[in-house]
């Protein structure tokens, strides 16, 4: 595996699409991590500035010369946030847009007295559309990423016994990936969220209440990481559920198979079998020009044809409210496959994942990440599609 560098077409391309979609900005000023690196090629600690016209600047702290080596633009040092306003060169009364969704408070405070009379809007919405439809270069790593998340799947019936715990099987599974290129760290936008590389979860235990925005939810390790793998022992005949993801150089491909010791009872398989259903319904009208929104409504109107309405995405009161997501450089990106009206266009990676949850028993479903086009979508992860007994 090697370390991959952004192009510098890749990233003037990126700088261009954002400079024509400013409208009434003068420029935008990215501090979010992801932001940066997707602008400027390097993932160090430091702001990018993008004028309606002219040049990028690249100002980095720490580590300068490590963000010099890895960013294709020019790199200057960032000394103090107090000069911003003349070493960013940005006019009198300004409007600079700023990542609102994810900027805290002292940022924007800093901001606010650097730049004296400028005035700020949200910029973070045109960057998520602008992120949400992938180019080649991006594609490429995430179909790198499908494959390592395949090897990853393909190794649990080597570890997978009775009686072992849920945290010691997902060990085993990232232990997989590590060694093939996954870099071990997952990036999620929303505010005091926290993620794992994975729900790797059994029985009633995947069904346990989450305060994640996610169809599953899991105890966790402690109550600071209330989800995902816990400390309960995997039994035989029980759904064992296992949502994970892949990662190279920075970009996610997302996918849910079911596991069991033994055969799981017929009502469990009927609703995986549902969910299969619901998931291929939904590739099926995945195309370029549908809404998040429509999609949302097909899951919901196949899950009630096929009886599940009431499980899926969860149960009364806590269901999750999506039933897909966009990927890319985080987990949560855009477009969402719920109800809202975000546009399908092509080149969008889009993990579709159906899930049925019944509380005693543990969660049944089924996720894979498309690739969109005119005609239609593809998958990017090619697993077998049944239950993985073992």
């Amino acid at each position: 595996m090697e370390y991959v560098l952004s192009p510098k077409s890749e990233i003037e391309s990126r700088i261009k699409t954002l400079q024509s979609q400013m409208g009434e900005m003068d420029g935008a000023l990215l501090f979010h991590a992801v932001d940066v690196c997707y602008f400027s090629g390097t993932a160090q600690d430091g702001l990018v500035y993008i004028p309606r016209d002219g040049e990028p600047v690249v100002m980095m702290k720490r580590s300068l010369e490590r963000a010099a080596a890895e960013s294709p633009l020019e790199v200057l040092p960032l000394k103090n946030m107090r000069n911003l306003k003349s070493d960013l060169n940005i006019p009198a009364k300004a409007t600079v847009g700023l990542e609102m969704d994810v900027l805290p408070c002292s940022f924007y405070f800093k901001v606010d007295k650097a730049l004296q009379d400028a005035l700020f809007v949200d910029v973070a919405e045109k960057i998520k559309h602008i992120r949400s439809v992938k180019s080649d270069f991006e594609l490429n790593l995430i179909k790198e990423a499908a494959r390592i998340l395949e090897a990853g799947f393909s190794s649990v019936p080597d570890f997978l016994e009775e009686g072992m715990k849920e945290v010691d099987l997902i060990c085993q599974l990232e232990s997989v990936m590590r060694s093939i290129g996954h870099q071990g760290s997952l990036r999620f936008r929303r505010f005091n969220s926290i993620v794992p590389l994975g729900h790797v979860m059994s029985g009633a235990e995947a069904a346990f209440p989450s305060f994640l925005a996610s169809p599953s939810g899991g105890r966790g390790t402690s109550l600071m990481f209330p989800q995902g793998a816990g400390f309960a022992k995997i039994k035989r005949n029980e759904p064992i559920f296992v949502d994970s993801v892949g990662i190279y150089n920075g970009y996610i491909a997302d996918a849910t198979r079911i596991f069991s010791l033994g055969r799981l009872e017929p009502e469990l398989e009927d609703a995986y079998q549902a969910a299969c259903q619901i998931e291929e319904a939904l590739a099926g009208e995945l195309t370029a020009g549908r809404t998040g929104r429509e999609l949302f409504e097909l899951s919901e109107t196949e899950g009630a044809r096929l009886g599940y309405l009431d499980y899926l995405g969860g149960t009364n009161g806590n269901k999750c409210g999506f039933v897909g997501h966009g990927v890319g450089l985080e987990l949560d990106e855009y477009p969402v496959i719920g109800p809202l009206n975000h546009t399908i266009k092509s080149n969008m990676a889009i993990a579709i994942e159906p899930k049925i949850i019944y509380p005693t028993k543990g969660v049944l479903g089924i996720e894979d990440t498309y690739l969109t086009g005119p005609g239609g979508a593809v998958s990017l992860t090619h697993m077998p599609r049944e239950i993985w007994q073992v």
